[in-house]
């Protein structure tokens, strides 16, 4: 599935929101085996659940956010491959879709860009997905049309916690930026930045 299989919406003027990994307190650990050849159903089900719960989600994200649920110090390659192989399956039953190495629930659009939660790990330019930074853009633009380019991408650096020397931040949003312009989500290119419906 291309990069564009996780779809943008218009923007939703709650488009902003901290990002919370998924609550599973109620999970019982042990119900989601981790051993066997094949992923047990248990384990495909609280894997799609995750997905469902933080999509788009990037697959380390996926791994380390399973990990921490599961109360493991660490996966095994074993359990690493199990837990990929429980996406594999979600993905073959089209329960899941893929962008790039982002998962999501099929058809659903990328409504929330996510600002890092105070006291929680900011996630890496990386593990941040291209519709989820082209939403944080769209909607800067849509908060505050008539600002020009660079404006747009410092402020996104800031939302997502980064800094200007963060590695890859700039370039990611500001070819993020491009694709909606090229889109034609965004005109005033590049001095008077205005957002419009998708099509």
């Amino acid at each position: 599935m291309s990069e564009d299989a996780i779809r943008l919406p218009e923007v939703d003027k709650d488009w902003d929101v901290p990002y919370q990994p998924a609550d599973f307190l109620d999970l019982d650990r042990a119900s989601v085996p981790l051993t066997g050849r094949t992923p047990a159903p248990a384990l495909v089900e609280f894997v799609h659940q995750l997905i469902a719960a933080e999509g788009p989600i990037h697959e380390e994200v996926l791994l380390l956010h399973a990990r921490e649920v599961l109360h493991l110090k660490s996966f095994t390659a074993p359990r690493k491959k199990l837990v990929l192989a429980a996406v594999g399956q979600l993905v073959e039953g089209g329960r899941i879709a893929v962008g790039g190495e982002f998962f999501d629930l099929p058809g659903r659009p990328c409504r929330y860009a996510r600002r890092p939660f105070p006291g929680l790990t900011k996630r890496t330019v990386e593990r941040v997905a291209p519709a989820e930074r082209q939403t944080a853009l769209a909607g800067l633009i849509h908060d505050e049309p008539g600002r020009p380019y660079g404006e747009v991408v410092a402020d996104a650096v800031r939302f997502f916690g980064w800094t200007t020397s963060t590695p890859g931040a700039k370039s990611a949003l500001a070819g993020d930026l491009y694709r909606l312009r090229d889109q034609g989500r965004v005109t005033g290119w590049p001095d008077s930045l205005v957002g419009h419906a998708s099509s």
